[in-house]
C-alpha cells in the first residue's frame, strides 16, 4: 500500500514541478510595472443560456414547488459593505460574503424570474482581488442580457471599481465621488521606541522583507519603497484603464489616448457628482427613491404594459399607477438560498466527482483556529492539518481546492499545514486559490500545492523571516525596576527582554533566522521545480503582485475559484464543462452552543461569563432560541444577558 502511494503520488505532486521546470522566467528587474488585464480578461466566465424546451418546463416545475417563490420581473438586491467575508459566517448575524454574492449573480442570470440587479454600494473595506470576483460574475450577469444598475451615496475608488461593472451608476445630487487617485504610506516607530527606551532588535532575511521596519527603522528602506511604487503603479493603471472603459467613443481601454484622458481627470479631481455625470463617468445624477421609481417603471407590469399610442396619452395615470406599488425586490441574503440545481445548475448525481473546499483565512498560528471580533479570523495548525486529513481519507473527495486569504504568521504552523498539504497532493489533485493575500506563511502553505491560482493584483511571495525581540533595558532602568536572572547553559537567557543581545546571541538568532529562510526557499523552489539558487533571486522577501507572480511563476494562472475548480476538472480529466459537487470541508466545532453564545456575548461587551460554559448533549430549546433569533435583535444588548440567564438556570437545573 505504501509503495502505491508513493507510486501515484509522483505522478500527480510533480504536475506543478514539470509545468514550471520547462520554462524560463524573466529577471525580478523585468517584471516592475506589468500589464494587469482587466477584470474580465484574467479569467472570464461564458454564459450559456438553456433553450431546451424540455430543460424549460422542467424548471418551472421544480421553481413552482421552491420554498423561495419569486414573482416575474423581480429585481435582485444586492447590498455590498465592509469587508465582504470569504466565506459565510457561522454567527448570528445575517451578513452577505463573496461567496454568496457570486452565487447569487451566477443563479440569477439563469433564473428566469430575475429582471435585473440592482447593487446598492457602500462603503468597502476588502481587498481588490475580492472586487475582481465580483466584478467577474457581474460581467457573466450581464451576458444574459439583463442590466446591472448601481447606486452609491460615497464613493472612493473600491466603490467606483465594483460600480464599473453595472450598466448604469447613479449617485444623489450631493453624493461624494472621490476618485483622486492612490496611494500608499509607512509609519515608523524607532524614534518613539528609543524615547521610551524600548530597542527592537530584528533580524530581517530577505532584501525586501520588510515586516520589522516599522518598529527598527525610522524611515522607508529604498527596497520597500521600490517594491510600494512598483505596486502603486500596477494599481493605478489598471483603475485608470477600467475606468477609460466608460469613455464615450474609446474602444478600448487599453490606448494611450484613453488612459491619458483618464488620469488627467482624476488630477483635475471633479467636486460634484454632475461634473462626473456630464464626463460619462455616471448616468445621471439621482436620488435613491428616483432610482427605485425608475425600475418600477420599467418592471412593474411590464408584461401588461399599453402600447406607445396608449402609454403617450396616459402617461401621468400610468406613472401614479406603477409608481404606487412595491417593487418586486429580493434581496441577495435572502436569494443565496435558492438552490442551484433549481435552475438547471449544479445537478447533483451519485456519479458526480465532489471537489472539497478548504478555507485558510487569517493569521496562522499553532493550536486551534479563532474568530475573535476584536482581532479577527486566525488560521489555526491543528484545526486546518485536520480539515486536510480529512480530505485525504475521505474516499468521496475527488479533490480539494484550498483557498488561502493569510498576510502569513508562524513558521512552525506553517510549516505543519504545508507538510499535510503536500501529504494530500500526494493522493488527490490539490488546488490553490488566493484572494486578497497569501503572503508569506500564506504563499507557504499554498505552495505544497499542484495548482496556484491569484487574481491579477492578489499580493502574494513575501518568501523570506524576520524574527523580532525588544530589549526594555533602559525603559526598566528609567522607571526603576530590575530584574535579576540565574541560568545554566549559554544560550538560555535567549527570550529575556531586560537586557540587549550578547554578541554570541545575536549570532545565534541570525544562525536561527537564516535556518528558516534556507528552508523556505529550498521548499519553494523543489514545490515550483526549480533550483534553490536560482529561484532566490524571486524570493528576497519581496512582495509581488498576482500578475508579476505568474510572470515569474510563483503561480500557474490568474483567476479566481471558478479557474480553480477548473483546473481540478483538468486533473482529473473531465471535460471544461463536467458538472461537478462543491463541498464545503469545515472545522469541526468541539462546542457550538458555547461558541455561538461567546460570539453574541463578544459583540455586545459581555465579555469572559461563558469561560466556564458546558454545552448540552442534546438540542435543547435554548440552542433553537439562539439559532431562531433574528439577526437584528442578536445586536441589542438584551439578548446575551438573557442567554446568559438561561444557561445559567439550564445548567442549575442540570446539578
Amino acid at each position: 500500500m505504501a509503495d502505491d502511494a508513493v507510486g501515484g503520488s509522483s505522478s500527480i505532486g510533480a504536475t506543478a514541478a514539470t509545468s514550471t521546470a520547462s520554462r524560463t522566467f524573466p529577471p525580478p528587474a523585468a517584471v516592475q510595472t506589468p500589464a494587469v488585464p482587466l477584470a474580465t480578461e484574467a479569467h472570464a466566465l461564458s454564459f450559456v443560456r438553456h433553450t431546451g424546451v424540455l430543460q424549460a418546463f422542467w424548471r418551472a416545475i421544480r421553481l413552482f414547488f421552491a420554498l423561495i417563490r419569486l414573482k416575474r420581473d423581480t429585481t435582485l438586491v444586492v447590498e455590498l459593505e465592509d469587508g465582504l467575508p470569504d466565506a459565510a459566517p457561522n454567527t448570528l448575524w445575517d451578513k452577505l460574503a463573496l461567496e454568496d454574492v457570486c452565487s447569487s449573480l451566477r443563479k440569477a442570470a439563469h433564473d428566469p424570474r430575475i429582471c435585473a440587479v440592482y447593487l446598492k454600494i457602500g462603503v468597502l473595506t476588502c481587498g481588490y482581488a475580492r472586487l475582481q470576483e465580483i466584478r467577474r460574475y457581474l460581467h457573466y450577469f450581464r451576458q444574459s442580457g439583463k442590466p446591472v444598475v448601481a447606486f452609491m451615496a460615497v464613493a472612493t475608488e473600491k466603490e467606483y471599481y465594483v460600480a464599473l461593472g453595472a450598466d448604469e451608476i447613479y449617485m444623489p445630487p450631493e453624493g461624494v465621488l472621490s476618485l483622486r487617485g492612490f496611494k500608499v504610506s509607512g509609519a515608523f516607530l524607532r524614534g518613539v521606541l528609543d524615547k521610551i527606551g524600548i530597542e527592537p532588535q530584528v533580524q530581517r532575511i530577505g532584501e525586501y522583507k520588510s515586516a520589522g521596519d516599522q518598529l527598527a527603522r525610522r524611515d522607508m528602506s529604498a527596497a520597500q519603497r521600490e517594491v510600494l511604487t512598483s505596486l502603486l503603479a500596477q494599481q493605478y493603471e489598471h483603475f485608470c484603464k477600467e475606468m477609460a472603459q466608460r469613455l464615450p467613443g474609446e474602444a478600448a481601454a487599453g490606448h494611450d489616448g484613453s488612459l491619458q484622458t483618464v488620469q488627467s481627470l482624476i488630477d483635475e479631481a471633479p467636486v460634484t457628482t454632475a461634473e462626473w455625470s456630464e464626463r460619462g463617468f455616471l448616468e445621471d445624477v439621482r436620488y435613491e427613491d428616483e432610482v427605485v421609481d425608475m425600475l418600477k417603471l420599467r418592471y412593474v407590469g411590464r408584461r401588461f404594459a399599453p402600447t406607445e399610442e396608449q402609454e403617450a396619452e396616459s402617461r401621468r395615470a400610468r406613472r401614479r399607477k406603477f409608481l404606487g406599488r412595491q417593487l418586486r425586490a429580493v434581496f441577495a441574503k435572502r436569494y443565496r438560498y435558492v438552490r442551484a440545481s433549481l435552475l438547471g445548475l449544479d445537478r447533483r448525481t451519485w456519479r458526480q466527482p465532489r471537489i472539497g473546499v478548504i478555507r485558510a483565512l487569517g493569521a496562522i498560528s499553532t493550536g486551534r483556529s479563532r474568530n475573535s471580533p476584536l482581532s479577527g479570523r486566525s488560521i489555526g495548525s491543528d484545526t486546518l492539518v485536520e480539515q486536510l486529513q480529512r480530505a485525504r481519507t475521505d474516499p468521496r473527495i475527488a479533490a480539494v481546492v484550498l483557498r488561502i486569504d493569510s498576510p502569513g504568521g508562524s513558521a512552525l504552523a506553517s510549516d505543519l499545514i504545508w507538510h499535510e498539504v503536500r501529504a494530500l497532493a500526494q493522493r488527490k489533485p490539490v488546488v490553490a486559490s488566493m484572494g486578497d493575500v497569501a503572503a508569506s506563511g500564506g504563499y507557504y502553505i499554498a505552495m505544497g500545492c499542484q495548482r496556484i491560482v491569484a487574481e491579477p493584483l492578489t499580493l502574494t511571495g513575501s518568501i523570506g523571516v524576520v524574527t523580532l525581540k525588544p530589549s526594555l533595558q533602559q525603559l526598566f532602568e528609567r522607571i526603576g525596576f530590575r530584574r535579576e536572572t540565574l541560568s545554566r547553559g549559554r544560550y538560555a537567557e535567549l527570550d529575556v527582554d531586560d537586557r540587549p543581545f550578547t554578541p554570541e546571541e545575536e549570532a545565534y538568532f541570525a544562525r536561527l533566522a537564516q535556518s528558516f529562510y534556507r528552508t523556505f526557499v529550498h521548499k519553494a523552489a523543489e514545490s515550483r521545480g526549480r533550483a534553490a539558487d536560482e529561484f532566490d533571486a524571486y524570493a528576497q522577501g519581496r512582495v509581488w503582485s498576482g500578475v508579476q507572480a505568474l510572470e515569474i511563476g510563483l503561480v500557474d494562472a490568474l483567476g479566481g475559484m471558478e479557474r480553480a475548480l477548473a483546473l481540478c476538472r483538468e486533473q482529473l480529466q473531465l471535460a471544461p464543462d463536467a458538472s461537478v459537487q462543491r463541498v464545503e470541508i469545515r472545522p469541526r466545532s468541539r462546542n457550538r452552543l458555547q461558541e455561538l453564545l461567546q460570539r453574541v456575548a463578544w459583540a455586545t461587551g459581555v465579555v469572559g461569563l461563558l469561560s466556564d460554559a458546558k454545552a448540552p448533549s442534546s438540542r435543547s430549546d435554548l440552542e433553537v432560541l439562539a439559532l431562531e433569533t433574528d439577526a437584528g435583535d442578536a445586536r441589542e444588548a438584551l439578548l446575551p444577558w438573557l442567554l446568559q440567564f438561561l444557561w445559567d438556570r439550564w445548567r442549575i437545573s442540570r446539578d
